[in-house]
């Protein structure tokens, strides 16, 4: 009788950890965007390598400060300063006037999300970089 009732013990225990261990696999809402974000800003340096216009803002990505985020996690009371630095950054790089300051402002840009992933995120900080221009 012990040896059954350990056992079912033993199954409900994994049955939890399976559950609880699938759901934080999940994405949340915050990560979808910020994987969103990423693709934008890689295609906006290949617009800038071949002398492309800039491709409109996606509308989606403004709702960056308030996606829900990772369950357990919790972010800094800096993040909304991170967030507006960002938003300044991406008007300077919609503002540029010539293909040099689009050059500059498209890093400050992308070094504003490095700032922000140092404090909140660091696992996808050599992915960012990666899009930088190099001077």
């Amino acid at each position: 009788m012990k040896v059954k009732s350990s056992f079912i013990l033993f199954l409900v225990s994994v049955v939890t950890i399976s559950q609880s261990s699938f759901a934080s696999d999940k994405p949340s809402e915050l990560a979808k965007l910020m994987k969103q974000m990423l693709v934008y800003i890689q295609q906006e340096k290949k617009q800038i390598e071949n002398n492309q216009t800039a491709l409109p803002f996606p509308t989606n990505l403004q709702k960056v400060s308030k996606a829900k985020i990772t369950v357990g996690k919790k972010l800094s009371n800096e993040h909304e300063k991170y967030i507006s630095d960002f938003f300044q950054k991406l008007n300077g790089y919609y503002s540029a006037k010539d293909s040099t300051d689009r050059v500059i402002s498209f890093n400050l840009m992308v070094s504003s999300c490095i700032t922000c992933h140092k404090h909140e995120c660091p696992g996808p900080i050599q992915v960012i970089e990666k899009s930088l221009f190099k001077e």
